[in-house]
């Protein structure tokens, strides 16, 4: 099937109708003006071979006269392309000076009124009757005929004038078709626009002040997109109330290994804080996925530079003692379109890491692209090989179980980007420490 878009579907449509039916027209009209010629010149044929017959007399030996010239003096000039001719059983009795020694050859068996060749192939067209006339043995066949010459060309010259005029109410028509079809398509290109703007979290729902032919379209999207969050709202409560329902249970096998610890079992006890780190874990992550797959909601805008300072404030602190320093460059007016929570966790994990690896300094930078904010936080630390870098997103994995941490931060990180149509990138810097680029969607206006 075609995915020619609707906008241009509707304008070719409208453009083939548009030129078949202009061009019918054109046809018609041309077909109308020769008949109506024809028609003018038969009737002016008609009138003549009245004339011709009430000149004609018979004389009383029964000899045919034309005393009298016609009064169109066509008739009397050579090859002019009026003539008349009287005939009996195809000897010529009788012609018009204009026929000079030509002779009309009408169709014995045809109408009233019949195209014949003339003079010289010309076209005629020609009125042919027989009449008896007083003292005559015999009928006779008049014919006066005129050439169609003047017809064609007078055809021609309207064809030639209807297809210019054709030509210039085409284009016109052709001008409205598509401003007609930009406009009436407009409320749907609205409609596309809003919904990037759901997609790119600058709102919630569609507005309402649509045509009528939209309007149940635009409210049943608004419902879908209502039923999502409710649904989506309520999966997060099932799941933290979940959470906390396993918490007392894990706190009591949690306590139940420390005593058995103090005990003396000690091998047990290890083996089960092992299995009860583990489901704390599972539970963290699924939390964590949970909130992510419903937190994001439209129309959020954070500017990232208070979050940034924020953290470095509160990481200096914690990790100041080392020696590690967090410098930042950060302008004021970038903005991430998206909940300031999901920035703060996103930062604070990837800020976090860097801290305890680092050796003394770690760098943040933000830069912003048309529609893109580049995050990116270096270390001097260790860092990790290529292999290293992509298993380090993966949920509980750890390097060094002597470092504090759960193995999830990252893993959270890449999870939260890609909620938000993002990404999350791990390599080795020029230093030998950890880069860490993040990409998240820029907050266009707010």
């Amino acid at each position: 099937m075609s995915r020619a878009s609707l906008q241009r579907r509707l304008f070719l449509g409208a453009l083939a109708w548009i030129v078949l039916a202009l061009v019918a027209t054109g046809v018609l009209l041309s077909v109308l003006f020769r008949d109506h010629l024809e028609d003018e010149l038969a009737r002016r044929l008609d009138a003549d071979f009245l004339q011709l017959v009430s000149q004609l007399e018979t004389a009383a030996d029964g000899s045919l006269t034309h005393p009298r010239a016609m009064s169109d003096p066509l008739y009397q000039r050579v090859l002019s392309g009026y003539y008349w001719e009287v005939d009996r059983d195809d000897t010529v009795l009788m012609r018009s000076r204009s026929l000079w020694d030509q002779a009309l050859a009408p169709d014995p068996d045809g109408g009233p009124l019949q195209r014949i060749e003339g003079p010289r192939g010309m076209p005629l067209l020609a009125v042919v009757r027989r009449v008896t006339l007083p003292r005559t043995d015999a009928p006779l066949r008049l014919t006066v005929a005129a050439s169609l010459s003047p017809v064609e060309a007078a055809v021609a010259d309207f064809r030639r004038t209807i297809a210019i005029a054709l030509g210039v109410l085409a284009l016109g028509l052709i001008g409205a078709a598509a401003l007609q079809v930009r406009l009436g398509l407009q409320p749907l290109a609205r409609l596309r626009r809003e919904l990037g703007a759901i997609r790119g979290a600058r709102a919630d729902r569609l507005s309402d002040d649509y045509p009528g032919e939209v309007s149940p379209l635009v409210a049943d999207l608004n419902s879908v997109l209502a039923h999502n969050a409710s649904l989506i709202e309520r999966a997060r409560r099932q799941a933290g109330n979940l959470a906390h329902a396993l918490k007392t249970p894990l706190s009591v096998v949690g306590n139940e290994a420390a005593r058995m610890q103090r005990h003396g079992e000690a091998e047990r006890a290890q083996r089960l804080q092992h299995e009860v780190d583990a489901m704390q874990r599972q539970i963290d992550w699924h939390l964590a996925r949970t909130r992510i797959a419903g937190g994001r909601r439209g129309g959020q805008a954070t500017v990232v530079a208070p979050v940034l300072e924020r953290l470095q404030r509160t990481l200096q602190r914690l990790y100041g003692e080392r020696g590690v320093v967090i410098d930042t460059d950060v302008p004021a007016e970038l903005a991430f379109a998206g909940e300031g929570q999901d920035l703060e966790q996103m930062l604070g994990n990837l800020l976090e890491n860097a801290c305890k690896w680092a050796r003394g300094v770690i760098t943040a930078r933000v830069a912003s692209g048309a529609e893109t904010l580049t995050l990116t936080i270096e270390d001097d630390g260790p860092g990790m090989d290529a292999d290293q870098c992509a298993r380090a997103i993966q949920p509980g994995r750890r390097f060094d179980e002597e470092v504090p941490g759960s193995g999830l931060g990252l893993a959270i990180v890449s999870d939260l980007a890609l909620a938000y149509g993002g990404t999350l990138a791990l390599e080795r810097n020029a230093a030998g420490g950890l880069s860490a680029t993040l990409r998240l969607p820029a907050a266009l206006d707010r």
